[in-house]
C-alpha cells in the first residue's frame, strides 16, 4: 500500500506543477525600486459553461454576457483592493480604477459599447503605460466554466452546471519600456471551490499563488 502511496503524491504534486506556473525576472527588484504607479486592466473576462438544460437560451446568453461584462471590472477592482489592503506593502501605488478606465475609453483603438470593453491587443503593454500615465501595467485573464456573481450582476438563481466546472486564469506584469517582469498562471482550478461571485474567485486565486505578486508579495532589501 505504501509503494503505491507514494507515487501517487508524487503524480498529483507533479500534476500540480505543471497546472500552475510561475516567472519572475531575475532584477526584479531593480525594476520595482523605479517605479511609483502602477494600473490594472480590466480583465478579459470569459463564460465557456454549458446552458444548463431548464433554462432558455435567450437567459442562459444574458446571463453570459451580463458575466463577462460585469467580471472584467469586478476582477479589475478586486485586484486593485488586495494591494491597497497589503500591509507593508512596496511602495508603489496602483492607479484608481475611474481613471484608468476613463483613459482607456479614449483610446481610439480600444471599444467600450455597451458596458461590454473590446480588446486591449492594439496597444503593446509599453503603449497602454504611456497612455495611462503609469510605470507598468498588471493584465489579466479569466475563462471560467462556472457562471460567477458581481455586484452589478442581474438577480439570478445559482446555476446548477453539470460536470466539474474549471476555471483558468493569469496574471502579467509589465514594465512601461515592455519588458515582462512577473506572470502567474494556472489551469483547471475547481469552480466548486470558489464560491459563488468574482471576489470569491479573486480571494481563491490569490491563494493558489498570485498574492506572490511583486506589489504584495516582495520585499525589497
Amino acid at each position: 500500500m505504501k509503494k503505491f502511496f507514494i507515487p501517487l503524491i508524487l503524480f498529483i504534486v507533479s500534476f500540480d506543477l505543471k497546472a500552475q506556473r510561475d516567472y519572475t525576472i531575475d532584477n526584479i527588484e531593480e525594476y520595482i525600486s523605479n517605479q511609483k504607479t502602477f494600473a490594472v486592466i480590466p480583465f478579459t473576462f470569459r463564460v465557456t459553461a454549458e446552458k444548463p438544460r431548464k433554462m432558455e437560451q435567450s437567459d442562459f446568453e444574458a446571463s453570459v454576457n451580463d458575466a463577462e461584462k460585469n467580471g472584467a471590472v469586478a476582477a479589475q477592482e478586486s485586484l486593485i483592493n488586495r494591494v491597497l489592503r497589503k500591509k507593508n506593502r512596496v511602495a508603489v501605488d496602483p492607479q484608481p480604477q475611474a481613471r484608468t478606465n476613463t483613459l482607456l475609453k479614449r483610446a481610439g483603438e480600444i471599444t467600450y459599447t455597451d458596458g461590454v470593453w473590446g480588446s486591449f491587443d492594439a496597444y503593446l503593454p509599453e503603449e497602454l503605460c504611456e497612455l495611462l500615465g503609469v510605470d507598468a501595467v498588471i493584465i489579466g485573464n479569466v475563462s471560467s466554466g462556472k457562471i460567477f456573481t458581481t455586484a452589478g450582476s442581474i438577480a439570478l438563481k445559482v446555476l446548477k452546471l453539470g460536470g466539474s466546472p474549471e476555471v483558468s486564469a493569469d496574471l502579467t506584469l509589465f514594465d512601461k519600456d515592455g519588458t515582462m517582469l512577473w506572470q502567474w498562471s494556472s489551469r483547471n482550478m475547481k469552480a466548486s471551490s470558489m464560491g459563488n461571485s468574482v471576489d470569491n474567485m479573486m480571494d481563491y486565486i490569490f491563494k493558489k499563488g498570485a498574492r506572490k505578486m511583486p506589489y504584495t508579495g516582495l520585499v525589497l532589501k
